[in-house]
């Protein structure tokens, strides 16, 4: 039987935790199912054995403090509240605890699994310095500013390194359920777990589902030039009018742009044409030479490269995934 431990950290988000626990618990119960012994035994820990209130203000309970954890086994830190990347040195400064203790401790598991902002804690403390990594992708700026030598991959649904298990964004602990499962339990195991959770398996990369995110700057400037060139995405505009409508040179307005979110403003544009794209492959039918040209582009094969750069899949294969209009408007016609 492998230990699986849960370490569960102020706001961490209760999903997330609570969601791994339910998978190892289906594991168990699917384990029994198949006439085979139960292969995990879980346990939820916090710094000091108190129940730890959750980023939704509830309390979760624990069994234990840090010093009941078992050596070997699975160590599991679930993802926290982190919306965006601002005030990183305030929110890991309260981790301080838990990071000095991931340095000493880290090395008396199998593995350790970390996902979307978890990951910072691993990262801060220097074990992913030179190795592979990936975490939410609405704060992958922000990683890879802060920890230049890790080797991120901000598109990663999962990475693997040395006895790290790192995933994405948030509904990421299902991979990562899985693949602990699969792996101290068997194949046959976490391919019937993810039937009975109606897991998708699919999922190759962050790039599909990623959008721009609301600001998270204080830069009024940018915010004036994201504001005009969301306006105008259909028709063909140049740096200078973008800088005119916001009151400031070319020069200061990609300087601005650099500072606050780390691209000028001709890649923030593409990816704003993009992010229009796909809301309309999303929702309607619109045929994509239509969709480019409301997007403010003439040519649809440079469109296409473009899309499939920055979302790693073609737009008929988005539409596909994204798009149930067609299927909704069957289920209202059939009453």
């Amino acid at each position: 039987m492998i230990a699986v431990t849960l370490l569960l950290l102020p706001n961490s988000m209760a999903a997330t935790a609570m969601g791994f626990a339910d998978m190892i618990y289906v594991a168990n119960r699917v384990a029994l199912s198949l006439g085979s012994a139960e292969p995990f035994r879980l346990r939820l820990v916090s710094i000091d054995g108190n129940p730890v209130k959750a980023s939704s203000g509830y309390p979760l309970a624990v069994d234990g403090d840090l010093s009941s954890v078992e050596d070997g086994g699975v160590l599991v830190i679930p993802a926290m509240m982190l919306a965006d990347g601002r005030n990183l040195d305030r929110n890991l400064k309260r981790h301080g605890p838990h990071i000095d203790w991931l340095k000493r401790n880290h090395q008396r598991f199998d593995r350790v699994v970390t996902n979307c902002s978890a990951t910072f804690l691993l990262a801060e403390a220097g074990l992913l310095d030179g190795k592979p990594a990936t975490v939410s992708w609405w704060l992958g700026k922000a990683f890879a500013n802060r920890y230049p030598r890790v080797l991120l991959d901000a598109d990663a649904i999962c990475k693997t390194t040395d006895n790290f298990i790192i995933g994405g964004g948030s509904s990421c602990f299902n991979d990562l359920a899985l693949m602990v499962i699969e792996r101290y339990g068997s194949p046959r195991m976490a391919r019937t777990v993810a039937k009975y959770m109606l897991l998708d398996r699919q999922r190759l990369s962050q790039a599909p589902y990623a959008i721009l995110p609301y600001a998270n700057h204080d830069d009024a400037v940018v915010a004036r030039a994201q504001a005009w060139i969301h306006e105008n995405l259909q028709r063909d505009f140049r740096i200078d009018e973008v800088a005119g409508h916001a009151a400031v040179s070319p020069r200061t307005l990609i300087r601005r742009f650099q500072n606050a979110l780390s691209e000028s403003p001709q890649t923030y544009t593409q990816r704003a044409r993009i992010e229009k794209s796909k809301i309309l492959l999303e929702t309607t039918r619109l045929r994509l030479n239509e969709i480019v040209v409301q997007c403010g582009y003439s040519d649809e094969s440079a469109f296409r490269r473009l899309f499939k750069k920055l979302c790693k899949v073609s737009p008929s294969d988005y539409r596909r995934k994204f798009n149930n209009l067609q299927q909704r408007q069957a289920q209202a016609a059939g009453g």
